[in-house]
């Protein structure tokens, strides 16, 4: 089973040899409803057994998840990853191409929105989610909004609070707040440079894997447009004020969509207190430890990126109409 996708313009992937582009692949660009081209991707197999909607990180872009895609579609499952806006190649709204800036965090969740019917709703049921980092906010967002999209809804190391010392949360406060009055929102992070490519494996936060790393770096190296080079304090303010909404009780208690979250041992970039705050108060949550472990469980090592996708597996069957 095949659902050709009628886009709004072509697209293309970025292709290095060390990251192998899945079959049966289809690429192209869906307007937004402020015009916006955001590009998406759908990877199926010859026999579909249910859709995962594969929703990525801060920075990320459909081509570093080609392996994970591989795998996924090796268990039956079609796979699309509809790219945020700003990120990969997909059209955003900072002054600066590298910066990502947005005044409302949730226009991620309208982009969503906009390309559901299109993209994801055609697709073999049923839809299931897997989202990592940021996309753990915008899909827990999303299931609240929209409880009959995911069966179940999987998470990765989710940003559901972000860790940051007590001083520099309250500097960053303050920088928003001046910045936003001077009308300089979509500015670059004073307490945060510009990132540069390549970054050196052996200096990262988010993979014991330097093979796998490296191969990310090498993606953005050769085409430039897929680099986010930071975000700017407008960004930053808003995906603030989305975390702090999202963590109320009274939010998290009306998603009754199934959770399940990975929680990184060695997490350096989100606060792993929040996931078991988030879990606690949704009506189905669920949740694996993962030791020794980075940032990004499907960019580990074997073994533990291994144990994860086996553990979103049985999450999925055990929650969800899955066969």
């Amino acid at each position: 089973m095949s659902v050709k996708i009628i886009w709004d313009a072509p697209a293309e992937f970025v292709e290095i040899k060390t990251n192998p582009t899945p079959e049966k692949a289809q690429v192209g660009y869906l307007k937004a409803h402020d015009g916006v081209l955001l590009r998406g991707a759908v990877f199926t197999p010859p026999k579909p057994r249910g859709t995962i909607v594969l929703m990525t990180g801060y920075s990320e872009y459909i081509e570093k998840y080609f392996e994970t895609v591989s795998d996924l579609m090796a268990l039956n499952y079609c796979v699309v990853i509809p790219e945020w806006r700003g990120h990969g190649l997909s059209q955003g709204q900072g002054k600066e191409p590298t910066r990502l800036h947005l005044a409302d965090f949730d226009i991620n969740l309208c982009d969503l929105e906009d390309r559901w019917e299109r993209l994801i709703a055609p697709l073999p049921k049923p839809h299931l989610g897997l989202a990592h980092s940021m996309g753990g906010q915008i899909s827990l967002r999303a299931a609240q909004a929209h409880p009959e999209w995911f069966e179940a809804l999987a998470q990765s190391a989710p940003m559901h609070g972000i860790r940051l010392a007590t001083p520099v949360r309250l500097m960053l406060r303050l920088a928003m707040g001046i910045y936003g009055v001077l009308g300089k929102s979509d500015s670059w992070n004073p307490f945060v440079p510009p990132g540069e490519h390549p970054v050196d494996a052996k200096t990262n936060h988010v993979t014991h894997d330097l093979k796998r790393f490296r191969r990310g770096e090498k993606l953005v190296t050769q085409e430039p447009r897929l680099q986010v080079n930071g975000a700017s304090l407008g960004w930053m303010g808003a995906a603030f004020k989305a975390m702090q909404a999202s963590q109320k009780p009274a939010f998290l208690g009306t998603i009754a969509t199934p959770l399940y979250i990975g929680t990184a041992e060695d997490e350096a970039l989100v606060d792993n207190g929040a996931h078991e705050h988030v879990l606690t108060h949704v009506q189905n949550g669920h949740g694996d430890f993962y030791p020794k472990a980075r940032h990004e469980l499907m960019m580990e090592k074997n073994a533990t990126r291994k144990a994860f996708l086996k553990n979103v597996e049985a999450f999925y069957q055990a929650q969800s109409s899955v066969a």
